[in-house]
């Protein structure tokens, strides 16, 4: 089958030429008890789901559950569950610490293409005028980095892998009160795909197994363990 992935550490990423992280391999042991081969194809967040109704991949690295990704595609059960974090300049880490103060200043945002981060900086009050919306990850950090923009408004876990390679950077975490974690899973071209993936997932995730293969990414099992199944 198959596997659409974005580069962001650590769900997927290259490392010594190899294709691997947390979500990568999660798909590939799937894969494998389904007895299909792991063909993976690189994207930007912002096709994945186009692509899947298009038929040019079968399944989709892990995104958040909502009501609108829903009616495009069928979603596994929960994989994971994450917190949003602010990729923001060490010098103003101490201004900054959620989306209101984003708001409040009139500060700079930057958010992905078709991320739900870009819906919640506009429920929380940050205008439209200052949320800007960029393709990769790395058009994002390097416009935080230069100071074109002042945060960038993604996945906490995502933003601590990529500022271990940029020390000017750090990562804010949302409070809870601003936005709790919420739970994600694999995207499906079809219904059938996604059975046949649950199948094995309803098992796994949560296993001693699967903690162990989070833990080879130096992840915590508690702190990504699904809230709801």
């Amino acid at each position: 089958m198959r596997f659409a992935w974005i580069a962001e550490p650590p769900f997927n990423f290259r490392k010594g030429g190899t294709l691997t992280g947390c979500d990568v391999e999660l798909a590939r042991y799937v894969f494998s008890r389904l007895g299909q081969v792991f063909e993976p194809i690189e994207t930007e967040f912002g096709d994945l789901l186009n692509g899947l109704t298009k038929g040019r991949w079968d399944v989709a690295t892990g995104m958040f559950l909502t009501p609108e990704r829903l009616e495009r595609a069928s979603f596994t059960i929960p994989i994971w569950s994450l917190r949003d974090g602010l990729l923001v300049r060490k010098v103003d880490a101490g201004l900054i610490a959620g989306y209101r103060d984003i708001a409040r200043n009139s500060l700079r945002l930057a958010v992905l293409e078709g991320q739900i981060q870009h819906q919640t900086a506009l429920d929380l009050g940050v205008p439209v005028g200052n949320i800007v919306v960029l393709r990769s990850y790395e058009a994002a950090a390097g416009a935080v980095a230069s100071g074109e923009l002042h945060a960038y408004a993604s996945v906490d876990l995502a933003h601590r892998a990529h500022i271990q390679t940029n020390n000017t950077l750090a990562c804010v975490p949302v409070p809870e009160i601003e936005k709790p974690a919420e739970t994600g899973g694999f995207a499906c071209r079809t219904a059938a795909i996604r059975e046949r993936l649950n199948s094995v997932l309803t098992d796994f995730i949560g296993s001693d197994d699967h903690d162990v293969l989070l833990r080879s990414f130096d992840l915590d099992p508690e702190t990504l363990r699904p809230t709801a199944r």
